[in-house]
């Protein structure tokens, strides 16, 4: 691994300033990059930055960006609807009790949940198990914006079992394990994991790479340089601070990088395999848990122009190559608005302010204490700042984003209790039926672009829509059909043996004689907004309607109309 390090991987910090005004919060990593994450075989795969201290001392000068008291349920669940895969009525409370900035870093102090050991729990593991143990961990796992943060990791650092991968359920566990580990280290040494693992190897072709061989017709292989450019640090402009793309005299946007850098990174790429690999072609000795091994006698030793002209020199060894070009991905000026619009399009909203861009941006740059790419300060400011908090009331026809379906759901179980942990429950129905399943997008693109701008009102305001890219007449159907089927009907005894996840309505029922609190409740679950005067309109003419059903039905019906709302799948 690393040996000459372009980052600190001392304590990291961030102050006031580095959370764009939010207050004094001072997040520390205890023990010089926190603890370790070893898989079942005892291998090392990561620090796992999840021990964290909050400074007391400095959360009373709080000033007016965030508010130090949460008027009400409302705030407190539209806020967790970005922050974790939906509130429940235990983390409203919590986050009421407090505080924004508080729970942040209250969540950062949690053990990292990790998705290995419940795959491991099935011996072997069944076809898609590792979707089964996400949709586990993401419903119930206590460390909630670790598991928020992980999943949109998964859609930058995209690796997926439709590209040949499907039979490795626990190495694939454990590649999402290296995203959980470090969702709140540096962004440095989470590029260096993800690139020396080995089901991004072969999933992008790194694993195998070697330097040329004319008389064999071997070349090196551009996959993995391409993506790791294009989708998983820089993009293909150059941009400025604020995210907006910077254009030559002619008013055509600079392109960051040429064929050329790119095949000079293929080169970089050259001379790593599973570790202890005894046949490089065929080999029977699969490590898939191990990070990548240099073998030297594979690797081009040449000469290299990487980005903005840097040269590495000839003569040097594979780990070199790979330390001083990952260090020159790390330092291009795209890297830090390039991550925090992917990060806040994930979290808070389609279509950002510049200003709201460079802030998080800035904060990658630097936390406050002068460590480029602390991600623990990047979500921070990314949920801490004053648009993420209030765009919904500065700019309310341009501010929020589509909720993705997969959200939606794993959203609905936590907030209603569902029991994704069957032991007979299958997951078979989940990437047709919602368009989406953990590590599997159709292709290293990701499920949607986050260029996408859906037809109509949205693309002639001129504006961004990624997940409606997965929506359509059809897709609609098929994913509040799925809600309908596997969660809310068959509330009944015989439940466990349809193979289903149901939600608990068991609360609803016994409030059927109380239409507010019902409402109340449903709102802040399902919507995390009150109650609309048409949606009103609706769930009485359903319960006056429905007045001579049980109250399982009642409750049933009532349920699916909030969760099928369109309120209900726009975060806002």
């Amino acid at each position: 691994m690393r040996t000459n390090s372009g980052f600190k991987k001392t304590a990291i910090r961030f102050s006031a300033s580095a959370l764009i005004a939010a207050g004094g919060l001072l997040l520390g990593a205890c023990g010089g990059g926190g603890d370790k994450l070893f898989n079942e075989n005892g291998i090392d795969t990561g620090s796992v930055s999840s021990t964290y201290k909050i400074d007391t001392d400095g959360l009373p000068s709080l000033g007016a960006a965030l508010p130090q008291k949460i008027d009400n349920d409302f705030e407190a669940a539209r806020f967790l609807h970005r922050a974790s895969f939906g509130p429940t009525e235990a983390s409203i409370a919590r986050l009421r009790d407090i505080g924004y900035v508080a729970w942040v870093a209250e969540q950062m102090q949690k053990p990292a949940t990790f998705l290995l050991p419940v795959t491991r729990q099935h011996n072997p593991p069944r076809w898609g198990e590792h979707v089964n143990s996400w949709l586990e961990n993401a419903t119930n796992a206590d460390d909630q914006l670790r598991q928020r943060v992980a999943y949109a990791l998964s859609q930058f650092f995209v690796v997926s079992d439709q590209g040949g991968l499907g039979g490795e359920q626990a190495a694939l566990s454990n590649y999402y394990d290296i995203l959980v580990a470090n969702s709140f280290g540096n962004f440095r040494e989470l590029m260096e994991l993800v690139t020396l693992s080995p089901i991004m190897g072969d999933y992008l072709s790194m694993k195998g790479n070697q330097k040329p061989d004319p008389e064999n017709g071997i070349r090196p292989d551009e996959n993995y340089a391409r993506e790791l450019l294009q989708l998983f640090s820089i993009g293909l402009v150059q941009m400025a601070a604020d995210g907006s793309v910077l254009l030559d005299n002619n008013g055509t946007p600079i392109p960051t990088y040429d064929q050329q850098v790119i095949e000079a990174f293929a080169h970089v790429f050259t001379g790593w395999h599973f570790t202890g690999v005894e046949n490089w072609n065929y080999p029977k000795n699969k490590d898939w848990y191990t990070p990548m091994e240099a073998y030297q006698a594979r690797h081009d030793i040449g000469e290299k122009t990487l980005l903005n002209g840097v040269v590495l020199p000839a003569g040097q060894t594979a780990e070199q190559d790979l330390n001083d070009a990952l260090d020159n991905i790390f330092n291009h000026k795209n890297v830090a608005p390039f991550f925090a619009k992917h990060l806040i399009s994930q979290l808070v909203t389609s279509n950002p302010s510049a200003g709201f861009v460079k802030r998080v941006a800035d904060t990658f740059n630097d936390d406050g204490t002068g460590v480029r790419g602390n991600m623990g300060a990047v979500v921070a400011a990314t949920l801490l700042d004053d648009e993420a908090m209030n765009g919904y009331r500065q700019d309310p026809e341009a501010f929020g984003k589509l909720r993705e379906p997969l959200v939606r759901l794993v959203s609905l179980w936590r907030a209603f209790n569902g029991n994704p942990a069957h032991p007979d429950f299958s997951y078979g129905w989940l990437k047709n039926r919602l368009a989406q399943a953990p590590l599997q997008s159709p292709s290293v693109f990701n499920f949607f672009s986050p260029a996408f701008s859906q037809s109509g009102a949205i693309r002639d305001m001129g504006l961004k829509s990624p997940e409606f890219q997965i929506h359509n007449e059809s897709s609609i159907i098929d994913i509040t059909s799925a809600m309908l089927a596997h969660s809310v009907w068959n509330n009944t005894e015989s439940t466990s043996e349809r193979n289903l996840a149901p939600v608990d309505i068991s609360r609803l029922m016994l409030m059927d004689d109380d239409r507010e609190s019902l409402y109340e409740l449903l709102s802040k679950l399902t919507l995390g907004k009150p109650l609309s005067d048409n949606l009103r309109t609706q769930a009485d003419y359903l319960l006056d309607a429905r007045k001579n059903a049980s109250s399982e039905i009642r409750a049933e019906d009532l349920l699916f109309l909030f969760v099928s709302s369109p309120e209900a799948a726009v975060q806002r």
